[in-house]
């Protein structure tokens, strides 16, 4: 029972950046009750990360907040890099804007972080499951058998308060104390390079490349003009620098005055009497790092406090929303009593792999700037196209962001080989572990095969998958655990349905497939069976319920 000076919560989420936002938000939609504390008085002022991709998009749709957060983003054809002299100067080359192939119900958007966050936490105002923080920071927390205790303070009057939660979430960040506390190492180097970030207003929007471009890299031929990447927040007036300032430490003569920034501001934009007005400014390291272990036990580290990427290739919010989306139905299903605990280990199991991946991506691309920059400085004009040609390595990610596969204990494998990754190019497929793929389902294109998925286990079957019906509900009604039903309208091999006329595939609440039966078994209902049991690591005993 709660005494006066503690509260209780199922869960408790630090951090409330983009990440801790999304799970709040994934559990508020699993009525799951949750608390999100931030140290900062509201959502970020500075744009941060810039780009929501495709898998990211398809859940803030999935969400209700994929139309909000659009608006606030870039034309969807700005997904584009040009290397400059100066912005209203000459043009050295630009990349090409990525193909859409028509493979998701959601094309990515080069958005910028303070629209995202505002717009996730709208979403969340007037919740009667989860409850947001702001000026409140983690000071330390212990576990027990059944919980943690967490003190959190009142940034405001300095006020402790105690909290009871069945789970922690560490969403604070690259340098998450709750990480620390927990002792979780991460693996990598820490500092790649010292960055500096400047945040400023500027009307450049009498300049065409300025609507159409969603970042520029500047190379000028000015004296004391640092190499910059300028990245379009708004296609107006605000602008975000970041330049490169050292290695391992800051490597200027003296740290930057405001109105040299203005200067800079100026020169690389390549309009000398432009209005700018300073923002905000900071310094940054830039790292490539993963955390040794996503959990500790009823600590679970999601987006920065699990992994840090260079910005290079925009995977850091993106990876992190997805591990919010990942961990999500786990808790909930483990906290609504539908599986045991050890359903959590799979979030890890699952998760590091494209840490990693996303990790090496990232630093690829960051490689790439410098090979750039000298064929720029040669002005060999085909060393220039050669590379500038090859930044689309860098942009076009439709199969870093989509074409993952999961393998973990809540994935029955069917003895297939998973195919290569290949960043540039995205197959969909039915195989377990991968995301199941997008169909429209009518003419007027908006209902697709991803609306099916979301609170609750999905069985698929073929067009002619008759027998599968009655297994479904024998299945539900044996397990207690909800479970849908939804009929494919064809099962094209070429829209990677392999599943055939009468198989079925069984897909996760996270719209990963789970398990797949290309065929009718002898006993469709107790293959079924089995196959949930598996993913969810219980016997048929329902586990009781923690909520």
């Amino acid at each position: 029972m709660s005494t006066p000076h503690t509260s209780e919560t199922p869960v408790l989420i630090v951090g409330g950046g983009p990440v801790g936002l999304a799970m709040g938000l994934v559990l508020h939609r699993f009525q799951i009750p949750c608390v999100v504390i931030e140290r900062a008085a509201g959502t970020t002022d500075n744009p941060k990360s810039r780009g929501c991709w495709i898998r990211t998009m398809e859940l803030f749709r999935q969400w209700g907040i994929e139309s909000g957060i659009r608006a606030r983003g870039l034309p969807s054809d700005a997904d584009v890099f040009v290397y400059v002299k100066s912005i209203a100067g000459y043009e050295y080359g630009r990349t090409q804007p990525e193909p859409n192939e028509h493979r998701t119900p959601a094309w990515k958007c080069i958005v910028a972080q303070d629209a995202v966050e505002e717009e996730i936490f709208a979403a969340l105002q007037g919740s009667t499951y989860a409850r947001v923080l702001h000026n409140t920071e983690f000071v330390s927390s212990e576990t027990t058998d059944d919980g943690v205790t967490v003190i959190t303070r009142s940034t405001l009057d300095g006020q402790t308060r105690h909290w009871k939660a069945r789970y922690l979430i560490a969403a604070d960040g690259a340098g998450s104390s709750v990480r620390r506390e927990a002792g979780i190492e991460m693996t990598g180097p820490s500092t790649l390079a010292v960055m500096a970030n400047d945040y400023w207003r500027g009307d450049l929007s009498h300049i065409p490349v300025a609507r159409q471009a969603g970042g520029f890299r500047v190379v000028s031929d000015q004296p004391g003009v640092p190499i910059s990447s300028i990245l379009n927040t708004n296609g107006r007036d605000r602008w975000l620098t970041v330049t490169q300032i050292g290695e391992v430490e800051d490597e200027r003569p003296h740290p930057w005055t405001d109105a040299e920034v203005v200067a800079q501001a100026r020169a690389q934009a390549g309009v000398p009497d432009l209005d700018v007005t300073i923002i905000n400014r900071s310094t940054w390291r830039m790292s490539r790092q993963v955390a040794a272990r996503f959990s500790q036990g009823r600590t679970l580290l999601v987006g920065d406090a699990a992994h840090r990427f260079p910005p290079t290739g925009g995977f850091g919010l993106n990876s992190g929303v997805q591990d919010a989306h990942n961990l999500g139905w786990k808790l909930a299903y483990v906290l609504r009593g539908w599986a045991p605990e050890s359903l959590l280990d799979s979030y890890g199991e699952e998760r590091q792999p494209v840490a990693e991946s996303n990790a090496n991506f990232s630093y690829g691309n960051r490689l790439r700037y410098k090979h750039t920059e000298e064929a720029i400085r040669s002005n060999d004009v085909d060393r220039m196209r050669f590379w500038i040609n090859d930044t689309d390595n860098h942009l076009h990610s439709i199969g870093q962001a989509l074409g993952f596969s999961y393998v973990s204990r809540a994935i029955v494998q069917d003895g297939t080989v998973a195919k290569p990754l290949q960043p540039r190019r995205y197959e969909p497929s039915d195989r377990p572990g991968g995301r199941f793929p997008h169909l429209w389902l009518d003419l007027a294109q908006t209902q697709s095969t991803l609306d099916w998925f979301d609170q609750e286990f999905v069985l698929v079957t073929g067009p002619l998958g008759d027998a599968w019906p009655a297994a479904c509900r024998d299945v539900r009604e044996r397990l207690g655990i909800p479970l849908a039903l939804r009929t494919l309208p064809h099962a094209d091999p070429r829209d990677g349905f392999e599943m055939g006329m009468r198989g079925a595939v069984l897909v996760r609440p996270d719209g990963h497939v789970a398990w797949r039966m290309p065929w009718v078994p002898s006993d469709p209902a107790r293959a079924l069976a089995d196959a949930l049991c598996s993913v969810l690591g219980r016997v048929d005993a329902p586990v009781p319920a923690h909520v």
